[in-house]
């Protein structure tokens, strides 16, 4: 039986790329227990020979892993993380190997800490892979959400069919107790919908004839029945799964940045093991090769993996997984990065900061978390603004009402994207809000373009972050997911050159033998994660716009 087959037989469903991530698990784990096992009788006084059995099963499975891995990378010309912990695990275990046969007094070997390393690498691999895994359970937990059943109306029939056979333009009939099945809009009957996953509210909502509903969302009271408008990739849904897919995939320029030091970082170190040895063999410590291979395993063991390499993708694989559980949905790992940088926000009016319809006695009215959104981003220090093609009287209310000073109204779509210009050429690093076809071209030429999940499928398209349900409460929580994701890449990158250029030197003078150096670097690189994975309970969920 497969790992999948055994997840399912134990009642767990496995969407998109659950299934490889638990087989990767599953895998991992295998291996770690492995190289457990092989590495405790190594903690006794065991005779040479029965030493080298152990570590030699210890060298040809789990370590094995490492060793595939690397040559992967120099297969397409590659020098990563992998290489050095390939060249430190076998160089340890050649080195203790020679002097079983070689040496017959005073032995010393370093197959302990060769198993030691093996095993603290994987659990590292292993912590990596479950940080993975719950930073993709927030797609996970969208897709859940989709029925597995639905009801259509065919032929004057009610039948029972498979959620994903719908198509556009069925007629569904939506039953209380039922999630919605897809997108649509509703022809007969009312019912009350709870609409939490797209607007963070738990009150549900009235629905009636010519009112849309959106897939996923629980109807907790009343019978209707809709015409199917959106369904499979087009559904409100899936969109918001890829979002966060394609936010947790894609690098963004900083971690680019990142890598390109790391590809730097593993031939120097190379490099620098290489004259180590020289020094020591030839000039510290004359013919004495034992002293050489141990400094030069130490200088390759506590370089790897590097925090450098851990520093910035699993803080914006966190980040993201973090937005989609407050309603933000970043459409790529850059979005996150530009969003940082935002010292302005300017937001359009009607659909954004108002409803964009006539209500009994108001016409358009303001959005309930209109006021608060302002006044959040005021306090991060930003500069609120608010653009508006209607004419004066009503765009100067809405500004008074909301707390914003600069307004421009009357404008034409491209006196937006003039205005955006304007403030970017002035120095401003500016956030565009808007939900319609005419914020398009200012939201194109904005740093960051956020649009209304409520909006036109054109500014969705532009934008760089989706707010579902129109929550202008999640645009100050955007900036400071952001902030928070900054400072914690800031600390990461800070922690991992401040170990490499302290810890590096010391084991390149000798001081360091093999097995302290593989504690430095686990400790260093799961450090790392560990403090990349509290951006998950970042202040993010601050009292404004919590869901």
């Amino acid at each position: 039986m497969d790992k999948q087959s055994a997840v399912l037989g134990c009642g767990c469903e496995v969407f998109g790329d659950e299934a490889q991530e638990l087989e990767q698990r599953f895998r991992l784990l295998r291996l770690l227990i492995a190289s457990t096992a092989l590495s405790m009788p190594l903690l006794w006084n065991l005779p040479p020979m029965v030493q080298l059995v152990f570590a030699t099963a210890l060298q040809l499975y789990p370590g094995m892993y490492f060793v595939r891995n690397a040559l992967r990378g120099l297969r397409s010309l590659t020098m990563g993380m992998d290489l050095l912990v390939a060249l430190s695990t076998t160089a340890i275990y050649a080195y203790s190997t020679v002097v079983v046969f070689t040496v017959t007094e005073d032995i010393k070997l370093y197959y302990l800490c060769d198993g030691v390393l093996i095993s603290l690498l994987l659990f590292g691999r292993y912590l990596e892979s479950v940080a993975i895994y719950q930073s993709g359970e927030a797609v996970r937990s969208l897709m859940r959400l989709q029925p597995k059943t639905a009801i259509v109306l065919r032929d004057g029939t009610e039948r029972e069919i498979d959620a994903q056979e719908i198509v556009s333009g069925d007629t569904v009939v939506l039953r209380p107790g039922e999630r919605v099945p897809a997108d649509g809009v509703i022809i007969e009957g009312g019912c009350l919908v709870d609409e939490s996953l797209l607007t963070g509210e738990s009150e549900p909502v009235s629905k009636c004839a010519g009112d849309c509903v959106t897939g996923g969302t629980l109807n907790r009271e009343g019978r209707a029945v809709y015409t199917a408008t959106a369904v499979g990739e087009s559904s409100t849904l899936r969109q918001m799964a890829d979002f966060v897919r394609r936010a947790q995939s894609e690098k963004a320029p900083v971690q680019r940045f990142a890598d390109k030091i790391a590809s730097v970082f593993v031939p120097s170190v190379i490099g620098l093991a290489a004259l180590v040895f020289v020094l020591w063999f030839f000039v510290f410590a004359p013919h004495d090769w034992g002293k050489a291979v141990s400094t030069v395993c130490g200088v390759l063991v506590i370089a790897c993996p590097c925090a450098l390499g851990l520093a910035t993708p699993a803080v914006l694989m966190t980040a993201s997984g973090r937005g989609a559980e407050l309603g933000i949905l970043f459409k790529g790992a850059s979005a996150i990065e530009k969003a940082w940088g935002v010292d302005t926000v300017v937001f359009d009016k009607t659909g954004t900061l108002t409803l964009g319809r006539v209500e009994p006695g108001v016409r358009d009215p303001l959005r309930e978390d209109a006021k608060s959104a302002v006044r959040a981003c005021r306090e991060l220090g930003l500069e609120v603004w608010m653009i508006s093609g209607d004419k004066e009287e009503t765009a100067r209310r809405i500004a008074g009402e909301c707390g914003i000073d600069r307004i421009m109204y009357e404008v034409k779509p491209e006196e937006k994207a003039r205005q955006i210009e304007k403030l970017k050429s002035a120095g401003r690093r500016v956030a565009m809000v808007g939900d319609g076809i005419n914020d398009a071209p200012a939201m194109a030429l904005a740093e960051l373009a956020v649009a209304m999940g409520t909006g036109t499928d054109v500014a969705i398209e532009c934008a760089d972050v989706v707010l579902p349900g129109g929550r202008i409460g999640r645009v100050p929580q955007t900036l400071r997911l952001a902030r928070a994701a900054r400072k914690t890449v800031r600390q990461n990158l800070a922690w991992a050159l401040a170990y490499n250029l302290i810890c590096i030197p010391v084991a390149a003078c000798g001081i360091v033998n093999p097995s302290i150096a593989a504690a430095a670097m686990t400790l260093s690189s799961n450090g790392i994660l560990l403090h990349s994975l509290r951006l998950n309970k970042t202040e993010a969920d601050h009292e404004n716009g919590k869901p």
